[in-house]
């Protein structure tokens, strides 16, 4: 249970921070942001991957390549295109990661194939051979010729798979982690902005602590073993007497500040929601959104009783919204004593429940603050289908309040429309709504 009081000297209202609802701590656009350099440095890296990964498979095949050079040079030695000849080379192939094909050509002696997979990698055109262009095969062969005893112009061709497709499996299961993992975290940020973290609200009003400064600072009276060796006593400022009768040794009375109004009063207390100037421009903004994607919404105020000291209710009541609701930045202040909430989303039928809840859980957890339920008027209007301007939303929900006003025992009253009626009363008054 809250307690208030307030100082003899300053006039301030101590009033305990409650924890309530606040806005994320970490700004969404900068996790946004980071997410997006995230994509970028693993694709990046993916590419230069795939790259680097290019380049060693053409070295890889180089190699492989000039050794079956050697065993046909060797082998062909021992007789052109024996069976060991043939055995050979096909074992080479076999045994080679990148080698998928080899064109061995022997000018009169004819042409010769050996390939990975039969019919995959060479065509024939007539009696001469070639490779086929595919997908992952080099574009240009590798070609080398041949020493062989009594034969000339012999000369052996290959192409490879420039690509390593399990090396791609791997880089692209590498790079979907990294992606997954960040697009997790700006899942988790974009739901954490639905459950706000629970931090303290500034102070409406900074609590006085030890003596009061200023010019206009009450003076308190010294403890009786010093007052007794006070030869001057300390003229009050609040005491108008005392200064009328030191006017004579030249002492002037220095100006009191004047008490606050009611609207500064209230100020102080509504600093953690919106201004009330700036309703007009978030509704507007709001409303054109609901029309867009078809939705609906309700424009709700509240308003204190005028009883019961509103300076010490207001700050509870603008506490209690701001917990209940969840949209600091759709809640404003609204003279004299109110507040003003947009609901987007949500039906007039909706909104009496929402509003129903929160003015029992009020009336409930603070009994001594409001002893009957005309302490807290609530009136609310809807957009129901309806082409209306933020003027048009604000009126009927301010008649709203005053119809609950009128009814203390029905401190809830909501506006509602008929859109067909409303469309019919716009076409009459020759007024398009914006």
């Amino acid at each position: 249970m809250w307690k208030t009081h307030s100082h003899p000297a300053t006039g301030a209202i101590n009033i305990p921070t409650p924890k309530s609802a606040a806005t994320f701590a970490i700004n969404p656009s900068i996790i946004a942001w980071a997410c997006i350099g995230f994509y970028i440095v693993a694709i990046g890296f993916a590419g230069f991957r795939f790259y680097t990964g290019i380049k060693d498979r053409r070295a890889l095949a180089e190699t492989e390549f000039f050794k079956l050079v050697d065993i046909s040079a060797a082998e062909g030695a021992n007789g052109f295109m024996t069976e060991p000849f043939k055995e050979n080379i096909l074992d080479a192939l076999e045994t080679s990661k990148t080698i998928q094909g080899v064109i061995l050509a022997a000018g009169s002696a004819g042409n010769y194939t050996f390939e990975r997979f039969k019919g995959e990698t060479v065509a024939w055109t007539g009696d001469v051979p070639h490779f086929k262009p595919q997908f992952g095969i080099s574009k240009k062969p590798l070609v080398e010729g041949l020493q062989i005893p009594r034969m000339r112009n012999v000369y052996i061709s290959a192409v490879y798979n420039t690509v390593d497709y399990n090396r791609i499996i791997t880089i692209l299961k590498h790079t979907l982690f990294v992606i997954t993992a960040v697009f997790g975290i700006a899942c988790l940020t974009f739901i954490l902005q639905f459950f706000p973290a629970q931090v303290s609200y500034p102070p409406s009003v900074k609590p006085a602590k030890g003596k009061p400064e200023g010019p206009y600072a009450r003076k308190e009276p010294p403890p009786p073993d010093k007052a007794r060796h006070q030869e001057t006593p300390v003229p009050d400022p609040h005491d108008t007497s005392s200064f009328s009768s030191k006017r004579g040794d030249g002492l002037k009375p220095e100006p009191v500040a004047p008490p606050p109004s009611a609207e500064e009063v209230q100020g102080l207390f509504s600093k953690r929601i919106g201004e009330e100037s700036a309703i007009r421009d978030r509704l507007a903004s709001e409303l054109h959104h609901c029309a867009f994607f078809e939705q609906d919404m309700v424009f709700m105020i509240m308003a204190l009783k005028s009883r019961m000291p509103p300076d010490t209710l207001y700050p509870v009541i603008i506490d209690e919204v701001l917990r209940f609701f969840i949209l600091p930045d759709l809640i404003f202040e609204k003279t004299p004593w109110g507040i003003a909430l947009i609901l987007p989303d949500i039906n007039l039928d909706q909104g009496l429940a929402k509003s129903g809840e929160f003015h029992q859980q009020v009336l409930g957890k603070y009994p001594e603050l409001t002893q009957d339920q005309g302490n807290l008027y609530i009136g609310m209007s809807s957009r129901a289908g309806r082409f209306i301007n933020a003027e048009r939303l604000m009126l009927e929900a301010g008649q709203a309040l005053e119809k609950a006003r009128e009814d203390a025992s029905a401190p809830i009253v909501a506006f509602r429309s008929d859109p067909e009626k409303y469309r019919a009363f716009m076409a009459s008054q020759n007024t398009k709504p914006s």
